[in-house]
């Protein structure tokens, strides 16, 4: 179906795809609307501008449906900015194709949506055929196990980025793509990169008021430090779709006990480590400052005592002392001066026991960080 309140863009597309498909025409989101109450289409093709409803309104509509809910949609715009791609993921488009498309991308990407379609449309009649009653109790004891496994992982895990891990992890063990972002001082993606779609939703969804919020196949479940987006939930299965939201739900909250207790200790590292640090600074100064004063004592007392033997020498002359009372008053005065160079070395030595203690802060220092 192709929706477009421009008739020209309209008839562009229906000559694209008439060789190989039926194209309905709808020139407004009411129409559309009013269309498919009699024929669903196997997939919609949205402009984005249009008078009344527009191309994401229309979209969130068909999501909203149960008989479109899961139909793909591609919006065909000449709106192309990161912001308004974006916007057409939020509202549940599954692609953007940007005017004038050309007819091998036009092509390309109905064929693709329709295959991908018909493929899990098969394989899920396919699962629902062979023993559905019993499978079901065998899936969803393996699904507790792997939830009571999760438990016991994340306990162990010690990073904010390895409980994220953890999380992606079990839901791949559930069948499901997903991704995820850790609200922590620094946002820390999983599966995704910063920047991409994925991370931009995720990131918008921190401080929603909803809990889970669902686009088609693709639900987000929120929680005060942890969101996760599954990509490709079974909406088509009302048992395992409802089952697997209660457990990322759950999930969702044990990881945010994990989180808190280990940003706790992140936060306790930290302050040790700023206090560690301004005491090694204020050690540092200390140390500083000592070995500025000894060396300056150093100096003046070694000044003083060359200049007093100087100046004794100088009175022998005029005392009137023999030769061994000049000698032994000499004596005295070198003595007195070897025991202040013995005082120095005592002064070094207590330096370098300061370094060492120094020393040893840089170590806990290390050790910490």
């Amino acid at each position: 179906m192709l929706v477009d309140d421009d008739s020209a863009n309209r008839l562009i597309l229906k000559m694209f795809l008439e060789d190989k498909y039926d194209a309905a025409e709808a020139e407004s989101g009411a129409k559309c609307l009013e269309l498919i109450d009699s024929n669903v289409p196997d997939i919609f093709l949205l402009d984005i501008n249009m008078p009344g409803m527009n191309g994401y309104e229309l979209c969130a509509e068909l999501r909203r449906r149960p008989e479109t809910k899961s139909i793909p949609i591609i919006f065909v715009s000449g709106l192309e900015t990161a912001e308004e791609r974006l916007a057409g993921f939020e509202a549940g488009g599954n692609g953007f194709l940007t005017k004038p498309v050309q007819q091998t991308t036009l092509m390309e990407a109905v064929d693709y949506q329709i295959e991908h379609r018909k493929e899990f449309e098969d394989a899920q009649k396919n699962s629902e055929e062979a023993m559905q009653v019993a499978m079901e109790a065998m899936t969803s004891n393996s699904e507790l196990g792997q939830m009571i496994q999760f438990v016991k992982d994340s306990h162990d895990e010690n990073t904010l980025t390895g409980v994220g891990k953890k999380l992606c992890e079990v839901t791949a063990g559930f069948g499901l793509n997903s991704c995820a972002i850790v609200f922590g001082s620094k946002p820390a993606f999983v599966n995704c990169e910063e920047g991409s779609v994925e991370a931009n939703l995720l990131l918008r969804s921190k401080g929603s008021q909803e809990r889970i919020i669902s686009r088609g196949v693709r639900t987000i479940i929120c929680s005060d430090y942890i969101a996760i987006l599954v990509k490709d939930m079974p909406v088509d299965d009302d048992s395992r779709y409802g089952r697997f939201k209660d457990h990322l739900v759950v999930l969702a909250s044990i990881c945010d006990g994990r989180l808190l207790t280990i940003q706790a200790q992140l936060d306790m590292a930290e302050q040790r480590q700023s206090v560690l640090s301004r005491v090694i600074s204020m050690t540092e100064k200390q140390v500083k400052r000592l070995s500025t004063k000894l060396n300056e004592h150093d100096e003046i007392v070694r000044s003083v005592m060359m200049t007093m033997i100087g100046e004794l020498e100088a009175k022998l002359f005029v005392l009137g002392l023999d030769e061994d009372q000049e000698e032994q008053l000499m004596k005295l005065a070198y003595d007195a001066s070897e025991r202040l160079e013995s005082m120095k070395e005592d002064a070094k030595e207590l330096e370098k026991e300061l370094g060492a203690v120094l020393e040893g802060l840089y170590e806990i220092l290390s050790a910490n960080s």
